[in-house]
């Protein structure tokens, strides 16, 4: 777990394979599957002028997901060296594309942990070099004909663990790719008492 603390402390994010089985990562998929018609917009999410313009990502939680955010706390806490606490966790669905706009995570999460649920999505996209923009300087980069969309370090799910991201502190986005069918990426956030 040193290793890991040290990746996330340097670079802003690590991936930690491993952490759980196959019959819980089948258990997240059926989860995820099963609360789809529940899933809402959030009214709170992360917005930019690019994002406010464009759809929201629907979100909705289960029992099982709260009780693998309640697990990892301890995991949380050895990655990032802090003491964090649960703040929200929630299935995020997309279909027919998996993109996600530039953005940094809200305050809620000093740390965020993902893993996909279901289906499957390309890689997330890492910034470090962007961190301290305001989120309207990110929608500015992300509004940029010129802006690199392949850029960033690529951050891909495992599949039975998570990758770990400061996520209001390193902005991230996912280039949109072909998504059919249901995709599911289960977002764990953890926030630092102090």
């Amino acid at each position: 777990m040193r290793a890991a603390q040290r990746a996330l402390a340097a670079e802003g994010f690590v991936c930690v394979p491993g952490l759980w089985g196959r019959e819980l990562a089948d258990g997240l998929a059926a989860e995820a599957s099963a609360c789809r018609p529940h899933a809402r917009i959030p009214a709170n999410g992360p917005r930019t002028p690019v994002t406010a313009r464009r759809r929201g990502t629907p979100a909705a939680n289960g029992p099982l997901l709260a009780r693998l955010h309640l697990g990892l706390t301890g995991t949380a806490r050895a990655l990032s060296g802090r003491l964090l606490v649960p703040t929200f966790a929630a299935y995020g669905y997309y279909e027919g594309d998996d993109a996600v706009y530039l953005h940094t995570d809200t305050a809620q999460c000093d740390l965020t942990l993902l893993t996909t649920a279901c289906g499957e999505v390309g890689p997330l996209h890492v910034h470090p070099e962007l961190a301290g923009r305001t989120m309207a300087e990110l929608g500015s980069l992300e509004s940029d004909p010129s802006w690199d969309r392949a850029s960033g370090t690529p951050v891909r799910y495992p599949a039975t663990g998570v990758a770990a991201l400061n996520g209001h502190r390193v902005p991230h986005h996912r280039p949109a790719g072909p998504a059919p069918g249901l995709n599911a990426v289960a977002a764990l956030c953890y926030r630092a008492l102090y």
